[in-house]
């Protein structure tokens, strides 16, 4: 669905520039516009003879601490300058806090959401929902002129997590696309810190390139060692891909420990992954371990910033390098 969204204020109000601009690029609209009720009517009519809102879906938004005056006041001047919607659904409130211009984006969503009863109505194969998905994050990530690589990384991520936040916290080193895409197709292991990301990696890409998969969290080696020296085993089973690690793509989707561990081999024993995914989840250490990857430009890599991550959004993120292939 097409929505045009009007942030309406009584005067100019400056922060709502920068909102515009965000949820322009990064909301899914038609068309994002500002309004103060200081324009008048001729303004106003002006605004409106942009045909989406006569003809589309139009979300007000009525950015001002009273919004029910504020609204009374610009449906009074809309009546007078005549103008009509199709559609048109109001929403109260208005921050600039990023969290809530991100919450922002799915409540105007949700106003045109279809009804419960309409849902259950409609027959959904595995592949049509599949395609309404990516239908609704394409529209989301619409103006933000992803070339087609990451476009297709993001998607995926966001995919895996129903989370939009990913359009934000994903990072990547300039080579990381095409560099973790050239040693997919060339067939390289992959060193993987935890099973769940072993199981979720493509059987047929892997089988169809050669790919191998190494994951030692679970070795009994390991949890012996780990259990002596007091190391985790996430750490421990980095350390003793070591050699396999050469040339080949590390996915970490879990455990911080074991990213630091892959930093260390970087920065102190000289070991060159084609590409490092380090997207650990977590509140301790997730955030810090992804930082030291991410100041280093020896090593391609792909990261999500802050403490989202998780397996989900790893085996997401590899597979999408296999389909770009």
């Amino acid at each position: 669905m097409s929505i045009t969204l009007l942030l309406v204020t009584r005067t100019h109000v400056p922060s709502t520039e920068g909102l515009a601009a965000f949820l322009s690029t990064r909301g899914g609209f038609a068309r994002v516009a500002l309004f103060s009720l200081t324009r008048g009517i001729e303004g106003l009519r002006t605004l409106w003879k942009d045909p989406a809102f006569e003809t589309g879906s139009v979300a007000v938004v009525l950015a001002d601490n009273e919004p029910g005056d504020l609204l009374e006041s610009f449906e009074d001047l809309r009546s007078k300058a005549g103008l009509q919607s199709r559609e048109i659904r109001f929403l109260f409130g208005y921050q600039t806090h990023p969290s809530y211009v991100r919450l922002l984006s799915d409540l105007v969503h949700d106003l045109f959401s279809v009804p419960d009863a309409e849902v259950r109505q409609i027959p959904r194969r595995p592949e049509e929902i599949e395609a309404e998905s990516f239908r609704i994050i394409d529209e989301r990530l619409s103006g933000l002129s992803l070339d087609r690589g990451w476009h297709q990384v993001v998607r995926r991520a966001v995919h895996a997590v129903a989370d939009f936040d990913m359009i934000e916290v994903m990072e990547r080193h300039p080579e990381a696309i095409g560099k973790g895409v050239e040693a997919l197709s060339n067939g390289v292991p992959l060193v993987v810190d935890v099973q769940m990301v072993e199981s979720g990696i493509s059987r047929p890409y892997r089988e169809k390139f050669g790919n191998s998969v190494f994951c030692h969290v679970g070795d009994a080696d390991v949890a012996a060692l780990a259990g002596k020296t007091g190391e985790t085993r996430s750490t421990l089973a980095m350390r003793k891909a070591r050699e396999t690690m050469e040339g080949a793509v590390v996915v970490v989707g879990n455990a911080p420990t074991a990213l630091f561990e892959v930093n260390r081999l970087i920065a102190e024993e000289g070991v060159r992954p084609a590409l490092v995914v380090g997207v650990p989840v977590g509140f301790v250490g997730a955030r810090e371990s992804k930082v030291i990857l991410a100041r280093q430009n020896t090593v391609p890599w792909i990261v999500t910033r802050g403490p989202k991550g998780g397996s989900t959004v790893a085996v997401a993120i590899v597979n999408a390098l296999f389909r770009l292939v």
